[in-house]
Protein backbone atom coordinates (compact mmCIF):
# COMPACT_ATOMS: atom_id res chain seq x y z
CA UNK A 1 0.00 0.00 0.00
CA UNK A 2 1.40 3.35 -0.99
CA UNK A 3 1.24 6.37 1.29
CA UNK A 4 2.28 9.97 1.02
CA UNK A 5 2.82 12.76 3.46
CA UNK A 6 -0.04 15.26 3.20
CA UNK A 7 1.65 18.51 4.18
CA UNK A 8 -0.13 21.65 5.24
CA UNK A 9 1.52 23.66 2.50
CA UNK A 10 0.19 21.49 -0.32
CA UNK A 11 -3.22 21.34 1.30
CA UNK A 12 -3.56 25.07 1.69
CA UNK A 13 -2.63 25.70 -1.92
CA UNK A 14 -5.45 23.45 -3.03
CA UNK A 15 -7.96 24.67 -0.47
CA UNK A 16 -10.57 27.29 -1.22
CA UNK A 17 -11.24 30.04 1.34
CA UNK A 18 -13.87 29.15 3.88
CA UNK A 19 -17.05 31.16 3.61
CA UNK A 20 -18.53 31.75 7.05
CA UNK A 21 -21.99 31.31 5.63
CA UNK A 22 -23.47 29.86 8.80
CA UNK A 23 -22.61 33.07 10.61
CA UNK A 24 -23.27 35.50 7.75
CA UNK A 25 -26.42 34.12 6.15
CA UNK A 26 -29.21 36.65 6.70
CA UNK A 27 -31.74 34.97 4.44
CA UNK A 28 -32.31 35.21 0.72
CA UNK A 29 -33.56 38.80 0.90
CA UNK A 30 -30.53 40.17 2.72
CA UNK A 31 -28.05 38.05 0.80
CA UNK A 32 -29.32 39.35 -2.55
CA UNK A 33 -28.74 42.86 -1.24
CA UNK A 34 -25.05 42.45 -0.48
CA UNK A 35 -25.48 40.63 2.82
CA UNK A 36 -27.28 43.55 4.44
CA UNK A 37 -30.35 43.39 6.67
CA UNK A 38 -29.12 44.63 10.04
CA UNK A 39 -30.95 47.95 9.58
CA UNK A 40 -34.06 46.45 7.94
CA UNK A 41 -36.76 46.19 10.61
CA UNK A 42 -38.92 44.02 8.34
CA UNK A 43 -36.25 41.38 7.65
CA UNK A 44 -36.89 38.50 10.05
CA UNK A 45 -34.19 36.50 8.24
CA UNK A 46 -31.54 38.58 10.03
CA UNK A 47 -33.13 38.21 13.47
CA UNK A 48 -30.01 36.64 15.04
CA UNK A 49 -28.22 39.99 14.62
CA UNK A 50 -30.99 42.61 14.32
CA UNK A 51 -33.44 41.90 17.15
CA UNK A 52 -33.19 45.53 18.26
CA UNK A 53 -34.02 46.72 14.73
CA UNK A 54 -37.00 44.37 14.51
CA UNK A 55 -38.43 45.99 17.65
CA UNK A 56 -38.89 49.28 15.78
CA UNK A 57 -41.83 47.79 13.85
CA UNK A 58 -44.88 45.95 15.16
CA UNK A 59 -44.91 42.51 13.51
CA UNK A 60 -45.39 38.80 14.02
CA UNK A 61 -43.46 37.08 11.22
CA UNK A 62 -41.85 33.73 10.52
CA UNK A 63 -39.50 32.60 7.75
CA UNK A 64 -38.10 29.27 6.61
CA UNK A 65 -35.60 28.64 3.85
CA UNK A 66 -32.01 27.93 3.02
CA UNK A 67 -29.10 28.14 0.63
CA UNK A 68 -27.10 25.76 -1.56
CA UNK A 69 -23.62 26.46 -2.87
CA UNK A 70 -20.01 25.33 -3.32
CA UNK A 71 -18.12 23.15 -0.82
CA UNK A 72 -21.19 20.87 -0.74
CA UNK A 73 -22.99 23.56 1.22
CA UNK A 74 -26.59 22.98 2.26
CA UNK A 75 -28.12 25.25 4.87
CA UNK A 76 -31.63 25.42 6.29
CA UNK A 77 -32.96 28.02 8.71
CA UNK A 78 -36.15 28.83 10.58
CA UNK A 79 -36.57 32.24 12.22
CA UNK A 80 -39.41 34.12 13.89
CA UNK A 81 -40.02 37.47 15.54
CA UNK A 82 -42.88 38.83 17.65
CA UNK A 83 -42.86 42.54 18.42
CA UNK A 84 -46.65 42.86 18.49
CA UNK A 85 -47.87 40.73 21.40
CA UNK A 86 -46.10 42.77 24.08
CA UNK A 87 -43.73 45.70 24.41
CA UNK A 88 -40.79 43.27 24.62
CA UNK A 89 -39.73 41.89 21.25
CA UNK A 90 -38.84 38.21 21.05
CA UNK A 91 -36.75 36.76 18.19
CA UNK A 92 -35.57 33.18 17.71
CA UNK A 93 -33.79 31.15 15.03
CA UNK A 94 -32.44 27.68 14.30
CA UNK A 95 -30.02 26.79 11.50
CA UNK A 96 -28.64 23.51 10.18
CA UNK A 97 -25.64 23.53 7.85
CA UNK A 98 -23.80 20.72 6.12
CA UNK A 99 -20.60 21.44 4.20
CA UNK A 100 -17.26 19.94 3.17
CA UNK A 101 -14.55 22.57 3.67
CA UNK A 102 -10.83 21.79 4.11
CA UNK A 103 -9.87 21.94 7.80
CA UNK A 104 -7.13 24.16 9.21
CA UNK A 105 -3.60 22.77 9.07
CA UNK A 106 -3.70 21.83 12.77
CA UNK A 107 -6.49 19.35 12.07
CA UNK A 108 -4.81 17.62 9.09
CA UNK A 109 -4.05 13.91 9.39
CA UNK A 110 -0.35 13.03 9.20
CA UNK A 111 -0.81 10.49 6.43
CA UNK A 112 -3.35 9.80 3.72
CA UNK A 113 -3.78 7.24 0.96
CA UNK A 114 -2.23 8.24 -2.36
CA UNK A 115 -5.51 8.14 -4.28
CA UNK A 116 -7.74 9.17 -1.39
CA UNK A 117 -9.61 12.46 -1.62
CA UNK A 118 -9.52 14.05 1.82
CA UNK A 119 -12.99 15.08 2.95
CA UNK A 120 -14.12 17.04 5.96
CA UNK A 121 -17.90 16.74 6.05
CA UNK A 122 -19.13 18.91 8.91
CA UNK A 123 -22.56 19.43 10.41
CA UNK A 124 -23.13 22.80 12.07
CA UNK A 125 -26.22 23.58 14.12
CA UNK A 126 -27.17 26.61 16.14
CA UNK A 127 -30.06 28.21 18.01
CA UNK A 128 -30.46 31.84 19.03
CA UNK A 129 -32.92 33.65 21.28
CA UNK A 130 -33.07 37.43 21.47
CA UNK A 131 -34.97 40.06 23.46
CA UNK A 132 -35.33 43.74 22.64
CA UNK A 133 -37.04 46.67 24.29
CA UNK A 134 -38.17 49.73 22.28
CA UNK A 135 -38.89 53.12 23.79
CA UNK A 136 -39.65 56.70 22.70
CA UNK A 137 -42.60 55.44 20.63
CA UNK A 138 -40.39 52.79 18.92
CA UNK A 139 -37.79 55.34 17.88
CA UNK A 140 -34.95 53.63 19.77
CA UNK A 141 -34.44 50.03 20.77
CA UNK A 142 -31.83 47.94 22.58
CA UNK A 143 -31.51 44.17 22.49
CA UNK A 144 -29.47 41.17 23.56
CA UNK A 145 -29.24 37.76 21.90
CA UNK A 146 -27.93 34.49 23.30
CA UNK A 147 -26.81 31.69 21.00
CA UNK A 148 -25.65 28.11 21.34
CA UNK A 149 -23.80 26.35 18.51
CA UNK A 150 -22.57 22.81 18.10
CA UNK A 151 -20.73 21.00 15.30
CA UNK A 152 -19.57 17.53 14.32
CA UNK A 153 -16.59 17.46 11.93
CA UNK A 154 -15.05 14.48 10.15
CA UNK A 155 -11.48 15.78 10.67
CA UNK A 156 -11.86 18.19 13.59
CA UNK A 157 -14.15 16.26 15.93
CA UNK A 158 -17.09 17.58 17.93
CA UNK A 159 -17.33 20.92 19.70
CA UNK A 160 -19.90 23.39 20.98
CA UNK A 161 -20.05 26.88 22.38
CA UNK A 162 -22.31 29.54 23.89
CA UNK A 163 -22.07 33.27 23.26
CA UNK A 164 -24.19 36.39 23.26
CA UNK A 165 -24.54 39.54 21.17
CA UNK A 166 -25.83 43.05 21.82
CA UNK A 167 -27.67 45.32 19.39
CA UNK A 168 -29.08 48.82 19.23
CA UNK A 169 -31.25 50.56 16.63
CA UNK A 170 -32.70 54.01 16.13
CA UNK A 171 -35.11 55.66 13.72
CA UNK A 172 -34.59 59.41 14.20
CA UNK A 173 -37.15 60.08 11.49
CA UNK A 174 -39.27 57.73 9.44
CA UNK A 175 -37.15 57.02 6.30
CA UNK A 176 -33.84 56.59 8.17
CA UNK A 177 -32.81 53.59 10.29
CA UNK A 178 -29.48 53.19 12.09
CA UNK A 179 -28.32 49.90 13.63
CA UNK A 180 -25.35 48.65 15.61
CA UNK A 181 -24.54 45.06 16.53
CA UNK A 182 -21.70 43.54 18.58
CA UNK A 183 -21.65 39.81 17.85
CA UNK A 184 -20.13 37.12 20.07
CA UNK A 185 -18.94 39.33 22.89
CA UNK A 186 -17.16 36.49 24.71
CA UNK A 187 -13.77 35.35 23.43
CA UNK A 188 -14.32 31.57 23.63
CA UNK A 189 -12.53 30.46 20.47
CA UNK A 190 -15.43 28.46 19.03
CA UNK A 191 -14.71 27.71 15.36
CA UNK A 192 -18.12 28.66 13.94
CA UNK A 193 -18.45 32.13 15.44
CA UNK A 194 -16.63 35.36 14.72
CA UNK A 195 -16.42 38.35 17.04
CA UNK A 196 -17.76 41.18 14.90
CA UNK A 197 -19.01 44.75 15.08
CA UNK A 198 -21.53 45.83 12.43
CA UNK A 199 -22.81 49.34 11.76
CA UNK A 200 -25.63 49.77 9.25
CA UNK A 201 -27.68 52.57 7.73
CA UNK A 202 -30.90 52.15 5.75
CA UNK A 203 -32.83 54.84 3.91
CA UNK A 204 -36.30 54.10 2.55
CA UNK A 205 -36.87 56.46 -0.36
CA UNK A 206 -40.61 56.27 -0.69
CA UNK A 207 -42.53 53.01 -1.01
CA UNK A 208 -40.57 51.42 -3.84
CA UNK A 209 -36.89 52.19 -3.20
CA UNK A 210 -34.55 51.58 -0.26
CA UNK A 211 -30.76 51.72 0.08
CA UNK A 212 -28.73 50.04 2.82
CA UNK A 213 -25.04 50.09 3.66
CA UNK A 214 -23.18 48.11 6.30
CA UNK A 215 -19.61 48.22 7.64
CA UNK A 216 -18.13 45.27 9.52
CA UNK A 217 -14.93 44.85 11.48
CA UNK A 218 -13.52 42.42 14.01
CA UNK A 219 -14.37 43.03 17.66
CA UNK A 220 -11.28 44.52 19.33
CA UNK A 221 -9.58 44.67 15.93
CA UNK A 222 -8.27 47.62 13.94
CA UNK A 223 -11.08 48.79 11.60
CA UNK A 224 -8.56 50.55 9.35
CA UNK A 225 -6.75 47.31 8.53
CA UNK A 226 -7.83 44.38 6.36
CA UNK A 227 -10.58 43.35 8.80
CA UNK A 228 -12.90 46.10 7.52
CA UNK A 229 -15.69 44.81 5.28
CA UNK A 230 -18.24 46.75 3.21
CA UNK A 231 -21.75 45.68 2.23
CA UNK A 232 -24.17 47.68 0.07
CA UNK A 233 -27.59 46.84 -1.29
CA UNK A 234 -30.67 48.27 -2.98
CA UNK A 235 -34.31 47.24 -2.74
CA UNK A 236 -36.50 48.25 -5.70
CA UNK A 237 -40.25 47.81 -5.93
CA UNK A 238 -41.46 47.14 -9.47
CA UNK A 239 -45.11 46.59 -8.63
CA UNK A 240 -47.09 45.95 -5.46
CA UNK A 241 -46.34 42.24 -5.75
CA UNK A 242 -42.77 42.24 -7.17
CA UNK A 243 -39.58 43.61 -5.64
CA UNK A 244 -36.03 43.30 -6.95
CA UNK A 245 -32.80 43.46 -5.01
CA UNK A 246 -29.11 43.82 -5.86
CA UNK A 247 -25.96 44.23 -3.83
CA UNK A 248 -22.18 44.09 -3.52
CA UNK A 249 -19.87 43.14 -0.68
CA UNK A 250 -16.14 43.09 -0.03
CA UNK A 251 -14.85 40.97 2.83
CA UNK A 252 -11.65 38.99 3.48
CA UNK A 253 -10.28 40.17 0.14
CA UNK A 254 -13.22 38.73 -1.81
CA UNK A 255 -15.76 40.67 -3.84
CA UNK A 256 -19.28 39.28 -4.21
CA UNK A 257 -22.22 40.49 -6.21
CA UNK A 258 -25.79 39.35 -5.80
CA UNK A 259 -29.33 39.81 -6.97
CA UNK A 260 -32.77 38.48 -6.30
CA UNK A 261 -36.49 38.94 -6.44
CA UNK A 262 -39.36 38.86 -3.98
CA UNK A 263 -42.96 37.93 -4.68
CA UNK A 264 -45.01 39.91 -2.18
CA UNK A 265 -48.54 39.52 -0.84
CA UNK A 266 -50.34 40.66 2.29
CA UNK A 267 -49.84 37.36 4.13
CA UNK A 268 -46.73 35.78 2.59
CA UNK A 269 -43.59 36.53 0.59
CA UNK A 270 -41.24 34.35 -1.45
CA UNK A 271 -37.60 35.47 -1.82
CA UNK A 272 -34.95 34.10 -4.18
CA UNK A 273 -31.30 35.15 -4.32
CA UNK A 274 -28.14 34.28 -6.22
CA UNK A 275 -24.70 35.44 -5.06
CA UNK A 276 -21.37 34.91 -6.82
CA UNK A 277 -17.73 35.60 -6.10
CA UNK A 278 -16.13 37.94 -8.61
CA UNK A 279 -13.28 36.42 -10.66
CA UNK A 280 -13.57 32.98 -9.06
CA UNK A 281 -12.76 30.06 -11.34
CA UNK A 282 -14.62 27.80 -11.46
CA UNK A 283 -17.65 29.94 -10.65
CA UNK A 284 -18.73 29.89 -7.02
CA UNK A 285 -22.45 30.62 -6.72
CA UNK A 286 -24.88 30.46 -3.79
CA UNK A 287 -28.62 30.10 -4.40
CA UNK A 288 -31.05 30.99 -1.60
CA UNK A 289 -34.81 30.61 -1.20
CA UNK A 290 -37.00 31.82 1.67
CA UNK A 291 -40.71 31.76 2.44
CA UNK A 292 -41.91 34.23 5.02
CA UNK A 293 -45.38 34.43 6.56
CA UNK A 294 -47.05 37.42 8.23
CA UNK A 295 -49.49 36.60 11.02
Amino acid sequence: MQFRKLTAAVFLVCATPRAAIADDWTGARGDARGGTGLANSNDVGAISTNVATAALTEQYDMTAGGVAGPDSTWLGRIAAVDSRTSVVTLGASYNYLSDDVPPPSAALPGWALLDEALTNTTLHQGVSLGLAYPFMDRRISVGVTGRFDWRASEQEGDSDGFNFSASMAARPYEPLTLALSVQNVLDLGYADTRRLVDLAVRYDIGTYLALEGQLRTEWMGNPLEESLAEHFGADVGVTEWLRLGAGWSHEDGMHRVGGGLSLVSEKAELDYSVVGEVDSSPARLWHGLDLRVHF
